[in-house]
């Protein structure tokens, strides 16, 4: 048997679309140019030449990535092929000088997933559902929304004061939160975030993100979420601004709420709810070890 796991280059794609993931419509083929160049690095595991399991990581700003795109043909399972490239994967990225932290994102019915991310020594960080809906009206009382902060000294305040120091995790995309560490905050990108808040009190964060949909991304991670009053009114207002901004395709709303405050949800409420997430994640000092 000839083992070898190699990065993957463009041109492998043939090797990907030969591979029986059981997975029908794989966004990972569809975009598999990108997954192996820029800020992308993607891994192949073969065996006499076929691909039979695939892991690789993106960076996410400087010191910051995360893990994804497992995928393993279901013809050569159970031979621990996905654990052996993960571990790889996980290594190879730690090469990089630079790099802090290493996060992997995965649903808590994936117990296969799970089961390689704990093999490699990553530990589940946090539990959270990533919400979505199209109108908010059901959770609005017709409260004042909150006022926007535009200054960007303030705007660095908030971020440190409220997610820095209170050591958060912050979805930087959708699907993507990250321990709130100074080198998440990238300037380019605070400048184009909007901030609100009332005086004194957490801020709420919209961004624009695209995931298929156009998403209003609102980031409000802490436990009165349910509690505040103008918060769902002022989510509603940013919609839509960015509606008007996007007057040919419909914006949806993306919220990260924590999984143990999801069940405040009142029974009317107007998100679709799946299969919570799963952050796991490991730093240098604790890679170094293990």
């Amino acid at each position: 048997m000839n083992a070898v796991i190699r990065q993957l280059l463009p041109s492998d794609k043939n090797f990907m679309e030969s591979m029986h993931t059981g997975i029908a419509d794989d966004y990972i083929i569809r975009i598999f140019d990108r997954l192996c160049t820029g800020n992308h690095v993607l891994f192949g595991y073969f065996i006499n030449n076929q691909l039979v399991s695939t892991a690789g990581y993106t960076i996410f700003g400087p010191g910051l990535a995360m893990l994804g795109r497992l995928r393993s043909d279901i013809r050569y399972r159970g031979h621990g092929y996905s654990k052996q490239l993960t571990k790889y994967v996980l290594d190879q990225a730690f090469q990089t000088k630079e790099l802090k932290w290493l996060g992997a994102n995965t649903q808590a019915d994936n117990i296969p997933a799970q089961k390689v991310l704990n093999h490699i020594h990553l530990e589940k960080q946090t539990a959270f559902y990533g919400c979505t809906a199209k109108r908010l009206d059901v959770l609005m009382d017709k409260e004042p929304g909150w006022q926007e902060v535009t200054q960007k000294e303030l705007k660095n305040k908030l971020l440190n004061t409220y997610h820095i120091a209170k050591k958060t995790f912050f979805p930087l995309e959708c699907y993507y939160p990250f321990p709130s560490l100074p080198e998440l905050f990238q300037n380019d990108q605070i400048k184009s975030w909007r901030f609100f808040q009332e005086e004194g009190l957490p801020p709420l964060i919209t961004k624009k993100d695209i995931k298929k949909e156009i998403y209003l991304h609102a980031v409000y991670p802490y436990k009165d979420l349910f509690d505040r009053r103008g918060l769902w009114e002022t989510i509603a207002a940013a919609q839509k601004d960015l509606q008007n901004q996007c007057p040919d395709e419909e914006v949806h709303i993306w919220i990260d709420i924590p999984a143990s405050i999801i069940n405040h949800l009142p029974e009317n409420h107007p998100f679709e709810l799946g299969s919570p997430w799963l952050l796991y994640g490991t730093d240098r000092d604790t890679w170094l070890n293990n």
